[in-house]
């Protein structure tokens, strides 16, 4: 019961994995019964949920016709692109409310698409890009085109830094290529040119293609550069370039009529310019929702997205969103591959740890350290400055221990 409403909606829900299991509980307390997917049946939430029925929730056919034999009212995505575009599909194949229709989730989670539809629209700050289908043209073009480097290539389907490369000379250019081409699973690459700055996130909620609440961050990367380790909330960008953001994100909202929901975007400041590298419309990935709770005064992201996707409406969303306090993440990821060994933290740096979130016991062997955290920290602060002094300054502190590697091969 919630408010007073009470739904008993059947719900499909693109997976679950520690990302996903806030979406999970938000939908149990809607009293949704839920039916969990996906190929990996050892993930942890499947175990919370009503049913669980095996399948690939990237392939959007298989789930149209697992949503038509349970007989559900509503998918929910996951904390995945192609989680949205799935969901976006078969909601619209089967008459649901609350996603986006199939090609505007395409539009907004392949990166070369965004680029193509921010050039029509205009007045979008994101940095020129070519992309390329042909790996033989992008060679091609690579070898005869003069460049300005550093460039960037990228997959135009991935996310969490997979595949992305940086190019410093002409022979890095093609081998990056080919890199982004191998990782892509729609063979389709993004090129654009490497800005320098701070990386930061832009959290919105929409309602009627309006901005109805707000959550920045700061993103760090400390040993894979593409992906990000921890966040600190929230950003350290003046009022001036979040207002922008904001009325960049509401011009898209009204060009591709969006639904209510998630609108995240993820940017580079540079020189008091924001440039912006990509969006997306889903739960944000290493346990975003938590801290972004905590900054917004108990505002909790899953809950009214899980809302918004299922057709539940937004009644009763708080009149006032307000970031306040000084909160932050650690992805807690190995600097090796090896046997994790445990989690090292200082005394006067654990005092700040209000939770944490543990993935992995002692004995799990990573096989790739660089994507495969093994837990979260999660932190708050009195000032900003005590923030970032304990989260950047003092990250090293902060350990993943591995064994040895002649006990790790044993």
């Amino acid at each position: 019961m919630i408010n007073g409403e009470m739904f008993s909606k059947r719900v499909l829900l693109l997976n679950a994995s520690h990302n996903d299991e806030r979406l999970l509980r938000a939908l149990k307390r809607l009293g949704c019964y839920v039916i969990t997917t996906g190929n990996r049946p050892g993930l942890p939430g499947h175990r919370e949920a009503d049913e669980y029925a095996y399948g690939d929730y990237t392939d959007k056919e298989a789930m149209l016709a697992l949503a038509e034999e349970k007989h559900v009212d509503a998918v929910c995505p996951c904390c995945n692109d192609f989680g949205v575009m799935t969901a976006a599909y078969v909601s619209e194949k089967m008459g649901f409310s609350g996603q986006d229709n199939y090609n505007t989730a395409t539009i907004l989670h392949n990166k070369a698409k965004f680029k193509e539809f921010a050039a029509e629209l205009g007045d979008i700050s994101t940095p020129p890009a070519v992309s390329f289908s042909d790996p033989e043209e992008a060679s091609r073009w690579a070898k005869l085109s003069r460049h300005e480097f550093p460039l960037i290539v990228k997959p135009a389907d991935l996310s969490a830094g997979n595949g992305i490369c940086r190019a410093d000379s002409a022979g890095e250019l093609c081998e990056r290529i080919k890199t982004a081409f191998e990782s892509s699973r729609v063979k389709r690459v993004v090129i654009e040119p490497f800005i320098e700055g701070t990386q930061h996130g832009l959290c919105t909620y929409l309602i009627n293609q309006r901005v109805a609440a707000v959550c920045s961050n700061n993103e760090h990367s400390f040993i894979n550069p593409y992906r990000v380790e921890a966040d600190t909330f929230p950003a350290a960008c003046t009022e001036a370039v979040c207002s922008d953001l904001v009325g960049q994100i509401e011009r898209i909202a009204r060009a591709l009529n969006l639904s209510d929901g998630i609108f995240h975007l993820q940017y580079i400041l540079n020189g008091g310019n924001a440039y912006i590298l990509e969006c997306m419309r889903r739960v944000l990935g290493n346990l975003y929702g938590i801290p972004a709770e905590g900054l917004c005064g108990g505002f909790d992201w899953d809950y009214w997205e899980a809302r918004a996707k299922c057709g539940f409406g937004v009644k009763d969303f708080p009149e006032k969103v307000v970031q306040n306090g000084f909160w932050a993440y650690r992805a807690l990821i190995a600097e090796e591959d090896g046997v994790f060994d445990g989690i090292r933290v200082p005394p006067d740096i654990r005092r700040y740890v209000y939770s944490e979130k543990k993935l992995h016991d002692p004995g799990y062997v990573i096989k790739n350290h660089k994507s495969d955290p093994v837990g979260f920290l999660f932190t708050r602060f009195d000032t900003y400055e005590e923030m970032m002094w304990v989260m950047i300054q003092r990250q090293s502190e902060i350990k993943v221990l591995i064994k040895q590697r002649e006990e790790a091969l044993r």
